[in-house]
């Protein structure tokens, strides 16, 4: 069975870049190949079947904030999602903000904004305004920026940062950087945090209402990283079609996972052995009608990608670097866990969530409902517009949507096992994993052979 291999000890937890990551794009190619997938001969694949990118990998934990009263560290007092210092960073004048409030260029290259989300944050949706006033700060032209948010929601962010000792990013975005502000570092804090750099009355004056309060204070932002260049591969099963063989569906899902901690593997058999599995099954299907002379009218992709884990890397990759034109491109269906209950449907029938589905085409929307029929039950939460959770943005489907292209993501939902080593194969529902994958073939299909492909009708 494919998930007892991928999600073996045996491949130390697919950690992008590693030799587990490897071995599983191996195990791909080489059923791809099986199935009488041809390999490609194209600019930017290599060995047929890969499209391989390369990425930094640096230190984890490395940043922390001194000032003559204490010193705040991470993961513990202080959080952040990249690293964008390019040394350290010595500040000595502090400036109190508030999201959506006017910003003034910088003009003390040493400055760092504080900027108070505290009462705007009510769960990762009441984020939004304090990223849309990181955007500013960051437009501005400070190297640094301060976040102070509740408690309970730096509790609710720490459970994005995974608490492994890398991070990476992909080399040619760093290389393209503009320098116009776009490596600003951004660290999140609590007001106590805050209270341990300035004291309470330093961030009492900060966290004023008064917009603009400024505080003279000498505060290091302590870099201490190592860097290395990795590389990486998303792997490419083309089906050519008949008739639009131009034309191209894309279907997704990563094959990634966390790697190891502490000596302890962890599988990731849902997160998204699930998905791997089932693009498996598509694309032999989809072989097995091409075979008996019943393929698809427009090409299919299927595209196990790499570095979800670490930030939406290999997704983001392919559609910065096409194989395809992605005006070509119809639609993408990624399929990121599903395979596994979660405690909203215990007690339910068979069921499925659908993200996306109608964010930019109306006829992707209803296509992959005339392909349900009545089979599982479509749940439609985690679509809404102020979903807390950010489901919508947060796989590889994501990435292709940035670039106008319907999509869809299919999930089971989050479980007790999430990001942790007891996701393995004993705790997959295998009933429910072929059922959802048969959802996705189906709504290929369609999609493949309709006459006129979907229109994008929503902005």
């Amino acid at each position: 069975m494919h998930l007892e291999v991928l999600a073996s000890d045996s491949f130390m937890g697919r950690d992008t870049g590693k030799e587990g990551q490897k071995m599983a794009a191996a195990y791909l190619r080489d059923r791809f190949r099986g199935f009488g997938v041809p390999p490609l001969s194209c600019v930017g694949v290599e060995k047929g079947f890969y499209q391989p990118y390369e990425l930094i990998e640096s230190s984890r934990g490395s940043i922390s904030l001194r000032s003559a009263r204490s010193v705040l560290s991470w993961p513990g007092e202080l959080l952040y999602f990249s690293e964008e210092l390019e040394s350290d960073l010595v500040a000595d004048q502090l400036i109190g903000m508030k999201p959506g409030r006017t910003v003034e260029l910088a003009t003390n290259p040493r400055a760092v904004v504080v900027l108070d989300a505290r009462d705007s944050d009510e769960g990762l949706a009441g984020m939004r305004g304090a990223r849309a006033g990181l955007e500013a700060v960051n437009k501005a032209g400070y190297q640094a920026a301060l976040v102070v948010v509740r408690e309970d929601t730096k509790e609710l962010l720490s459970g994005f940062v995974h608490a492994g000792a890398t991070s990476m990013r992909l080399l040619y975005a760093d290389e393209e950087k503009d320098g116009n502000g776009s490596s600003m570092q951004v660290c999140y804090l609590t007001e106590e945090g805050l209270q341990r750099l300035v004291g309470r009355r330093g961030a009492a004056k900060l966290l004023k209402r008064q917009h603009g309060n400024a505080l003279t204070a000498a505060i290091s932002f302590k870099r201490d990283r190592h860097e290395a260049r990795i590389q990486a591969e998303n792997v490419l099963a083309y089906i050519e079609g008949s008739e639009m063989k131009d034309e191209l569906i894309v279907i997704t899902a990563h094959y990634d996972h966390i790697g190891v901690e502490d000596g302890i593997v962890f599988n990731g058999a849902d997160d998204d052995g699930s998905g791997t599995v089932a693009l498996i099954e598509i694309a032999q299907a989809f072989m097995l009608a091409k075979a008996a002379g019943h393929g698809p009218k427009r090409s299919v992709l299927v595209m196990p990608v790499s570095g979800e884990e670490r930030g939406l890397l290999g997704s983001r990759y392919y559609s910065d670097h096409p194989v395809f034109p992605l005006e070509q491109t119809v639609a993408n269906l990624n399929i990121d866990m599903i395979g596994r209950v979660d405690s909203a449907h215990a007690a339910s029938g068979p069921y499925v969530y659908i993200i996306g589905s109608d964010k930019l085409s109306t006829e992707l929307h209803r296509e992959n409902e005339l392909a349900n029929g009545d089979r599982l039950e479509l749940d439609y939460t985690f679509n809404a517009a102020d979903d807390p959770n950010r489901f919508y943005y947060r796989s590889d489907h994501y990435n292709f949507a940035r670039k106008g292209i319907p999509c869809i993501f299919y999930f089971s939902g989050v479980h007790e096992d999430y990001h942790r080593p007891g996701d393995d194969v004993e705790k997959i529902r295998f009933d429910l994993l072929e059922s959802r994958a048969r959802l996705v073939f189906c709504t290929a299909w369609r999609l493949a052979n309709r006459v006129q492909r979907i229109r994008v009708d929503k902005p």
